[in-house]
């Protein structure tokens, strides 16, 4: 059996044998509406993976958003989440951002009790990706002086698995 892909918030990045959704309609997208309105026009328990590149910092409401996609995905499910890191100047390029997100963001998310009523998501991949500058220096010590020198992490890359 296939596994049914949703790339949600593509833009022109058209992934053959997907669902591509966007905000805004193109050639190959699948479905348009906007993020940020609640229920999204796609049904119940459909998809095994989610592709989600570059989109969470853009939405009102990253929770919901999320939520949402829990809603769309069958158990088991992996959305797999791509952000800039807030210290990365790249993340402040964009006058669309709205929210800036560290790795310690997405731990908190799975783990909220005030947010998540029961456990909805287990945390499979978190790993943030240094810039060219960041790799001369090890992982532990670039962790710990990413909170005082900026730009010495890139991006954050998340994936949560579905529980239902």
């Amino acid at each position: 059996m296939d596994m049914k892909k949703l790339n949600f918030g593509c833009g022109t990045d058209i992934l053959p044998g997907w669902d591509n959704v966007d905000m805004q309609l193109g050639k190959g997208i699948f479905k348009s509406f906007d993020f940020d309105k609640f229920p999204y026009p796609l049904k119940n328990s459909t998809y095994d993976y989610v592709l989600m590149k570059q989109v969470l910092e853009h939405v009102l409401y990253p929770d919901r958003v999320l939520m949402e996609l829990y809603r769309v995905c069958k158990n088991g499910a992996i959305i797999r989440i791509e952000t800039a890191h807030y210290t990365n100047k790249g993340a402040y390029n964009d006058m669309q951002h709205l929210h800036y997100f560290n790795e310690v963001a997405f731990e908190g998310f799975v783990n909220s009790h005030v947010l998540i009523k029961k456990r909805m998501f287990k945390i499979r991949k978190l790993k943030v990706t240094p810039t060219i500058v960041g790799k001369f220096i090890p992982e532990i010590i670039r962790k710990s002086l990413s909170l005082f020198i900026n730009g010495l992490q890139s991006q954050i890359h998340c994936e949560y698995e579905v529980v239902k």
